[in-house]
């Protein structure tokens, strides 16, 4: 009988673990577009007051995981042409659409005088907010339901066991 309880208990919290792993791609995708957003609305400030070169403002503010590691593939390769083709191709998290948003954008940061630059940042500030948006919608739809369907299939599979 201890055996069947904890193979229960043990299929519960594995089913639980693969729904929350499902869920991952929504959660990322939240965090990365509202610090890319966030990053976006400092640059704008930056281009109005302090210009400081833009590794200088990378490094002013700390950012973690996914936008992170744009952010340092960016900084290490700054003016070389494909340089987020590797980053593109380890993260599947991101559409196509994204990834043409965050080439052109990154394509354009620092090129050009901070009038021209701002008008252009402070355009595409608009698109970041409404695709940050849409994602804090699809975490909390998708990312809540992936784990409650991971205990739910638990449950099935523990009462066909019992």
């Amino acid at each position: 009988m201890l055996i069947k309880i904890l193979l229960c208990l043990t299929l519960l919290i594995f089913t639980s673990g693969v729904g929350y792993a499902f869920a991952s791609k929504y959660r990322k995708r939240k965090v990365f577009f509202s610090q890319f957003y966030e990053f976006n609305q400092k640059f704008i400030q930056e281009l109005s007051y302090s210009k400081r070169p833009i590794k200088d403002f990378i490094q002013a503010y700390p950012y973690k995981s996914e936008f992170l590691a744009l952010l340092e593939v960016y900084r290490d390769n700054l003016g070389q042409d494909n340089l987020f083709n590797e980053y593109f191709s380890l993260n599947t998290f991101l559409t196509l659409e994204e990834e043409k948003l965050i080439f052109e954008y990154f394509h354009q940061l620092g090129k050009g005088d901070s009038e021209s630059q701002k008008a252009f940042f402070v355009s595409r500030s608009k698109e970041l907010e409404k695709i940050k948006d849409t994602t804090e919608k699809d975490y909390k739809k998708y990312a809540e339901l992936y784990v409650k369907l991971g205990v739910l299939v638990g449950f099935a599979i523990i009462i066909v066991i019992i």
